[in-house]
């Protein structure tokens, strides 16, 4: 699930981040909801500033998400209706993380830790931006 790799002046171009900005995720279903979840977790980590262009930042954070409907789940069985269910969702969110140059300095895969009803957005974004902060620290 982890896909790290810093080694030598990787690293230390790494550990130098304080200024990020967050590339647009594409146009899979939840992949704008999940970018801005992302720039939300990084503002209130306040470790990192989210810069508004690429030409600003340090780093570029670009990658891949999606999500959707896993199922419905109810407390009462006799329920049949959707619109009294609560959703289950599913989903993957994909980063990297790049120097100026293009050059990958990390990357990472999430999936949801449990699932049900919460805020699919902030179970991805908030288990990217933990692992990115042990990275920039």
């Amino acid at each position: 699930m982890t896909a790290l790799c810093l080694c030598g002046g990787i690293a230390a171009s790494a550990q130098a981040v304080k200024r990020v900005y967050v590339d647009p995720f594409g146009n899979k279903p939840g992949a704008e909801k999940l970018h801005d979840a992302l720039i939300e977790e990084l503002r209130k980590s306040h470790q990192v500033v989210v810069a508004q262009s690429p030409g600003e930042a340090d780093v570029v954070i670009s990658g891949t998400g999606e999500t959707w409907i896993r199922g419905y789940y109810t407390l009462n069985p006799r329920v049949r209706s959707i619109t009294e269910a609560h959703p289950i969702y599913g989903g993957y969110l994909s980063v990297e993380l790049k120097a100026r140059g293009g050059e990958t300095l990390w990357s990472y895969l999430v999936t949801p830790r449990r699932f049900g009803p919460e805020d699919i957005g902030r179970n991805l974004c908030g288990q990217i931006v933990h692992k990115l902060l042990e990275v920039v620290k």
